[in-house]
């Protein structure tokens, strides 16, 4: 990427200081020290975004943190992304790398849907479309949005699906499948292992957004010849890293994802 020559000296500053405040409160002679910049620049800076309502000062303390006016924009900015818009992009290079039907799935009430699908030209097609309802304990879609659910919200779910032995691999047990949830967060990343449709399986990874929620999943779906035991590693990493690439473009910070 060519250098920007008409950078503004100041503007970076401000986004140093912004960037350092949204990791921690700090004074004004700790963040002199991490910025290493001059006493008067950060004063001066400091006092500007603080009349702005973008920094404030802490209540009986010298510590700066962020103020309620970013909080506004940041809001304001996500009612109008368009996740289809965001997404598609990223779903139509993995399809494009991979020849794999790629799906964008939410949870509503309790089941998974499709908000968005992108097939590839020249491979067998998925059974399914845009609004479809899947289940959540048999798609690896529905195992991630399981994954990242409250104790509470997580427990209601489960008591609420029905474990039906749709294939011979089907999960059935209640809690083996608990457990299979908690392993599921623990990796970041779920497969449906011929668990819905025989000779189909799926590999799913969250899309994190900027408070670290996880409404939307990442999905690719495909034959067991297409996706196979020796496919899986490398597939499992393009899937993660391609859900990635869709939460940095919402707005998600990279710390959500060393958590």
């Amino acid at each position: 990427m060519a250098e920007n020559k008409y950078q503004v000296p100041a503007l970076i500053r401000t986004k140093l200081i912004l960037d350092l405040l949204s990791d921690h409160e700090a004074d004004m002679p700790g963040i002199i020290q991490e910025l290493g910049l001059p006493k008067s620049t950060i004063y001066g800076l400091l006092r500007t975004l603080e009349e702005m309502g973008f920094v404030r000062r802490l209540p009986n303390s010298q510590k700066y943190g962020l103020g309620f006016r970013l909080y506004e924009l940041g809001v304001l900015a996500a009612s109008r992304v368009s996740i289809r818009d965001q997404a598609l992009p990223f779903l139509q290079e993995l399809v494009r790398t991979e020849n794999l039907t790629c799906h964008l799935g939410a949870l509503d009430g309790h089941e998974a849907v499709y908000l968005l699908k992108v097939d590839p030209k020249d491979s067998i097609l998925i059974n399914s479309w845009e609004g479809k309802r899947i289940s959540l304990n048999r798609s690896a879609m529905g195992k991630v949005l399981l994954a990242w659910q409250s104790k509470e919200n997580l427990q209601g779910l489960i008591n609420s699906l029905e474990f039906i032995q749709a294939t011979p691999k089907s999960i059935v047990d209640r809690d083996e499948f608990i457990n299979h949830i908690a392993d599921v967060k623990r990796r970041r990343w779920a497969m449906d292992d011929e668990e819905d449709i025989l000779g189909i399986r799926c590999l799913a990874a969250p899309v994190f957004t900027p408070n670290g929620d996880v409404r939307y999943v990442l999905s690719v779906s495909g034959t067991t010849h297409k996706i196979s035991e020796d496919a899986l590693p490398s597939l499992r990493r393009r899937v993660m890293e391609t859900a990635q690439e869709i939460s940095l473009a919402l707005g998600t910070p990279q710390k959500i994802f060393k958590q």
